[in-house]
């Protein structure tokens, strides 16, 4: 079998999930004896391949050309939505910045209060342009032979929400090698770590506000292209927070491994891949509450509204005050249960449905 594996053409300049989930699958699929080749095209060739594989409909405008490219080639189409309502982060991602803009604490938190007020009324009118987009999404994981979801959740989300319930969908896990893991005992830990490009997703404003006080290390990992979200979230940085853009993976495994907790509250992922690796390399967890982070971590790691500084706040300062975790427990056994070669076999599964034209156009989705 022949797979062609197309992400967006700007996965070299501007890393993300997405290239990092097609990177792991490329080689698990070899491992497996799949001919796959990369494309970082918006109009990859996938002639002369049995399927073509997209990674993420997150922006139509890549997703799009990449998808009719694809159907010129007459090939099977298997979509990877990468998928989330973005609702929330549209509607009340500005006005959180606005209030972060605040001249004093308190008014962030007054401003911060009457936007959780209207929360509900926001969020049931996303607007036209978020309509369109959502309409855009949908129509394009419609032409897919089968829908490759990362999660049950995300499965439930595309079906429901993007309402595309007519087409077979696999649900594939992402996973973690075996180098992820730690097995020497770690040092002593101290400190919070939140590793992720800096913009309104990842929420680090809102982190470093809520943790403003605290006395205590924060190093935060990641670059920015956000000008205006840099200087916020240097706004409320603290005498002891560190800003690192760019570091080798054996220095973010270092760093993972002394630090005590890992704090994401972001506004959906799926679920983030450096949750599970802080995970893996023995911190504590503290993520958002919006996107699939429960169905992979599950009940080891702390969850919290991405809108909510003091529940933040309480949730790192509950994980910083607990003991270290022990080598073995229930939270490494269950991220050592997701396996890059489980993916490759979902994937598989998925790549032979498609091939096969298994799919009927109607029917319950599958997992």
């Amino acid at each position: 079998m022949r797979a062609l594996l197309v992400v967006r053409p700007s996965v070299t300049d501007v890393r993300g999930g997405d290239a990092a989930v097609a990177e792991h699958a490329a080689t698990a699929l070899r491992a497996r004896g799949v001919q796959v080749d990369i494309a970082a095209s918006l109009t990859p060739d996938a002639r002369g391949y049995d399927l073509a594989h997209v990674f993420g409909i997150f922006d139509p405008d890549i997703a799009e050309p990449q998808i009719d490219a694809v159907c010129r080639a007459g090939v099977a189409l298997i979509i990877s939505p990468i998928w989330w309502d973005r609702t929330a982060l549209f509607r009340l991602g500005p006005p959180a910045a606005r209030a972060l803009s605040s001249r004093r604490a308190q008014g962030v938190r007054e401003r911060l209060e009457r936007l959780r007020h209207d929360e509900a009324k926001l969020l049931r009118k996303p607007g036209r342009g978020a309509l369109r987009r959502l309409a855009r999404q949908a129509a394009l994981l419609r032409r897919c032979d089968v829908a490759l979801t990362a999660s049950t959740i995300e499965t439930f989300a595309c079906a429901r929400f993007l309402g595309v319930d007519s087409v077979p969908y696999v649900v594939a896990p992402y996973g973690l090698d075996d180098d992820a893991f730690d097995t020497a005992p770690s040092p002593a830990r101290s400190g919070v770590v939140c590793v992720g490009r800096l913009e309104p997703l990842k929420n680090q404003a809102m982190l470093l506000f809520a943790l403003r006080e605290l006395d205590v290390e924060i190093t935060l990992v990641g670059a920015s292209r956000d000008a205006p979200y840099r200087r916020l979230c240097r706004r409320w940085a603290s005498g002891r927070t560190q800003f690192i853009e760019r570091v080798t993976d054996a220095e973010l495994a270092a760093l993972l491994r002394r630090s005590a907790v890992h704090a994401l509250p972001s506004w959906g992922d799926l679920p983030g891949f450096v949750s599970l690796e802080a995970g893996a390399r023995g911190t504590r967890v503290v993520a958002g509450a919006c996107g699939s982070e429960r169905e992979y971590l599950g009940p080891d790691a702390a969850y919290v509204d991405p809108l909510d500084p003091d529940a933040i706040r309480a949730a790192v300062v509950q994980a910083l005050e607990q003991p270290p975790r022990n080598p073995g427990d229930a939270f490494d056994a269950r991220l050592r249960s997701l396996r890059w070669d489980a993916y490759a076999e979902r994937t598989l599964d998925a790549y032979t449905r498609a091939v096969g034209g298994s799919r009927s156009g109607e029917g319950p989705v599958s997992g």
